[in-house]
């Protein structure tokens, strides 16, 4: 079981780590005209030239990788759901490393997941 959570932990980790490195490099791109076939250009050049969003991907497949790792090793009826934990990852990351704020509804509909996750892994 403890193999299982570890592993779940280590996929979202790296999750995580995309995740963040997608948003900053979005954040980094400013604003695109879509209404075009030239603005679809201009943004897909820049996610291409992105260094972030390289090391996102790259991030995002070592997480599936452990995923699938943890799939392997556990009944999906437990790693999905353990697989919640990305929420508060999430949320805390983007606290620390993106400066976003967490408001009361961000932290009871977190505290939420967690109560879930925790009812989940103890039956």
């Amino acid at each position: 079981m403890w193999k299982i959570i570890g592993l779940v932990v280590v996929s979202e980790l790296w999750n995580m780590a995309g995740q963040i490195f997608f948003k900053k490099s979005a954040n980094s791109f400013g604003t695109h005209e879509f209404s075009s076939f030239r603005g679809w250009a201009r943004f897909m050049r820049d996610v291409y030239q992105s260094p972030l969003i390289w090391l996102g991907l790259v991030s995002m497949v070592v997480g599936l990788l452990v995923w699938l790792l943890a799939l392997a090793c556990g009944d999906l009826s437990l790693v999905f759901p353990l697989g919640s934990l990305q929420y508060i990852l999430i949320l805390v990351s983007a606290y620390l490393f993106l400066g976003e704020k967490i408001d009361r509804m961000k932290l009871a509909g977190t505290l939420l997941v967690v109560f879930g996750i925790i009812l989940i892994a103890i039956s």
